[in-house]
């Protein structure tokens, strides 16, 4: 008795494994991506080797050239700085001041913005750079 098989071509393609990859890559990027936003005031921020961003909740203090202060892009006057600063302190006690300064700006200006920023009850704050790239 002969049994006789079949040899059948197979026709379809198993999309289950490219599916799993695809899948991969998408979360790959999403997580190597960088998800922190920048103000849209136009600063010349310089540039650091060690440079890192942190993905938190904070409070953008820029300078810009013309030494014009914002907070979260909103203009403030010198004069008025402490006490805006000290209400979204009190808002938040756990904010921390970004403080974005145009690298063409003197050191004095950017010294006074710290003061303003601890006088106002900020413990925690840091200076935005740009990492170089290699």
């Amino acid at each position: 008795m002969k049994v006789s098989t079949k040899h059948k071509a197979i026709t379809s393609v198993a999309l289950i494994s490219m599916s799993d990859v695809v899948f991969l890559l998408l979360i790959f990027l999403l997580i190597s991506s960088n998800f922190v936003t920048y103000t849209g005031l136009q600063i010349d921020i310089p540039t650091s080797q060690n440079a890192h961003t942190d993905i938190q909740r904070n409070l953008t203090l820029s300078i810009n050239e013309r030494e014009e202060i914002f907070i979260n892009s909103i203009p403030v006057r010198r004069e008025n700085l402490i006490a805006e600063l000290r209400s979204e302190i009190e808002k938040n006690p756990e904010i921390v001041v970004l403080i974005q300064a145009d690298q063409n700006i003197a050191l004095k200006n950017v010294v006074e913005i710290i003061d303003a920023a601890k006088s106002a009850g900020s413990t925690r704050f840091f200076l935005a750079a740009q990492l170089i790239r290699r």
